[in-house]
């Protein structure tokens, strides 16, 4: 296999335009090429909301004083839920702040 030279220190104008009129095309594309289609958009949209709410009623129900959640005593269970409990509002706060919070198929 052929060494690639070192890139030199200078290069005019005309050069370099030789060079790329002669380089390959690239065919991986970036991802500002790829759009997403629709149905896509909306499953997605469609999951988010699901999954806030869902993680909406979970924090309610963690917060209720007469969960059977509130009624585990090991130090490392409620160490646990508090954990989980900071994840979900800091994810949720997220998805906030992406404008897709409450609003299932928005447009936004």
């Amino acid at each position: 296999m052929q060494e690639i030279p070192p890139a030199p220190e200078s290069i005019s104008h005309k050069k370099l335009k030789e060079l790329f009129s002669h380089a390959k095309k690239d065919l991986t594309g970036t991802a500002a090429d790829y759009s997403p289609s629709t149905v896509e958009k909306e499953r997605l949209e469609k999951l988010l909301f699901t999954w806030a709410t869902a993680s909406k009623d979970l924090l309610e129900a963690l917060r209720e004083e007469n969960s059977s959640l509130s009624e585990l005593k090991g130090a490392n269970s409620l160490l646990a839920l508090g954990a989980m409990e900071a994840h979900i509002n800091m994810a949720l706060q997220a998805l906030k702040a992406s404008g897709k919070d409450d609003k299932p198929f928005s447009k936004g």
